[in-house]
């Protein structure tokens, strides 16, 4: 088996969610996964600008790169589970010595592949839906995004923060499902959760056929890295091909 890094504390319970589902996938074989997870200490003032309002980047991104560089030594490949942190991909490659794969490219790719919609709505962070992380690989795919409105996307992000900081209400959860329903009233033939604190108020997302959870994606992908099973790979994006992608996708 290979050693997966994980990349996490954006936030916390997010990562201890995905660690869970990259865990389940092994629990029929002879032993879990060796995995290293470097927790980002991720100040709580600096995550709630970057999340609603897209500022204070710049120190986050040296805190996840102090940890690709920790982790690149003693893994054999890194996964990020946060979406908003995709947006420093560039630098992240550039600096790590081991593959990292990328869940905004990963998803795009299972929604052509395998879901095949054509019009999704997008639930992420101010910071995500700014930076063109998702849309731009949708268009490249021919898929249109569907966005939450002004007063949406602020309530969203403030329901993001709340996960961050462990705070878990009802009520953001009924705002989270009205949110889908209003994507879905719009055209929209699934809802991605595209912020991987949202399954944490959603735990049950993987059962809706309507809900696709990015990190279910990211969690089959690495553990078809773990298992060596990844053969087809891009070597200039680290990223299993379309026709090697179709048969990870199988399982999900």
């Amino acid at each position: 088996m290979k050693t997966c890094g994980i990349i996490g504390g954006m936030g916390p319970d997010a990562t201890s969610l995905f660690y869970m589902k990259l865990i389940r996938n092994f629990q029929n074989r002879e032993s879990y996964p060796p995995v290293l997870l470097y927790s980002v200490p991720e100040p709580f003032q600096a995550a709630d600008a970057w999340i609603k309002e897209n500022q204070g980047g710049d120190y986050l991104q040296k805190l996840i790169l102090e940890g690709v560089r920790l982790l690149g030594p003693r893994v054999d490949f890194i996964v990020i589970p946060c979406n908003t942190a995709h947006m420093f991909m560039p630098h992240i490659r550039q600096v790590a010595s081991v593959p990292v794969i990328n869940m905004i490219e990963e998803t795009c790719a299972y929604i052509q592949l395998r879901k095949r919609w054509n019009k999704v709505g997008v639930l992420a962070s101010t910071a995500t839906i700014q930076s063109g992380l998702y849309t731009y690989e949708l268009h490249q795919r021919d898929i249109e995004p569907v966005l939450p409105d002004q007063s949406q996307q602020e309530l969203l992000a403030a329901i993001i923060m709340h996960i961050v900081k462990g705070q878990f209400l009802s009520k953001d959860r009924t705002a989270l499902q009205r949110m889908v329903a209003s994507l879905l009233a719009r055209g929209a033939e699934g809802v991605l959760l595209a912020c991987t604190d949202l399954p944490v108020l959603l735990p049950n997302s993987y059962a809706n056929p309507v809900l696709l959870d990015a990190m279910d994606v990211l969690a089959e992908v690495a553990s078809a890295w773990v298992l060596e099973e990844s053969n087809g790979l891009s070597i200039a994006g680290y990223i299993p091909v379309p026709e090697h992608r179709n048969h990870l996708f199988q399982r999900l």
